[in-house]
């Protein structure tokens, strides 16, 4: 029965969705990539159920662990069920 259990708190908890950080929420998405400002890394944002917006909060906080104020999306990748958001993280201060 604990086996049970355990195994149940395990999958419920890796099937959270990808939350947004305080971190995440800080950090803007640019239509156009910005001119004057520092490159602070390329990231890609996953979701194996193919929901975009999951996809682009990993990217948003990834971006926030590198010290970016933004990202710029590059692109949008759907493969099956499976979906990237390729982004580049910029540091506009």
């Amino acid at each position: 029965m604990k086996y049970l259990i355990f195994t149940f708190f395990l999958t419920s908890c890796s099937s959270v969705p990808e939350q947004l950080t305080e971190n995440g929420k800080n950090i803007e998405i640019y239509a156009q990539k910005p001119s004057d400002c520092r490159v602070t890394g390329r990231i890609i944002g996953l979701d194996k159920k193919g929901s975009k917006e999951l996809a682009l909060n990993q990217a948003l906080n990834e971006a926030a662990k590198l010290g970016s104020t933004g990202i710029f999306v590059n692109q949008e990748i759907p493969n099956g069920s499976v979906m990237s958001v390729h982004a580049t993280a910029y540091n506009c201060n």
